[in-house]
């Protein structure tokens, strides 16, 4: 029994696109694991709850209380 099995240039891939899709999953992967320790639960659920305060240098504040 023989398998169904598609070539590259079936698929609509070439050399340059291949090395294209490499950099670019390179580059997702990389970027994941560099910000993936911000993404916290913790983290998330104080900007999703809370009331940001935006300074006069233009840098934001999130207050742990809920009372604003």
């Amino acid at each position: 029994m023989y398998f169904f099995l598609l070539s590259f240039s079936e698929m609509g891939l070439s050399v340059p696109l291949v090395i294209i899709l490499v950099i670019f999953g390179g580059f997702f992967l990389i970027s994941f694991f560099i910000t993936s320790p911000n993404m916290d639960t913790k983290g998330l659920l104080r900007v999703l709850y809370s009331k940001p305060v935006r300074k006069a240098d233009g840098s934001v504040e999130y207050p742990e209380s809920r009372n604003n």
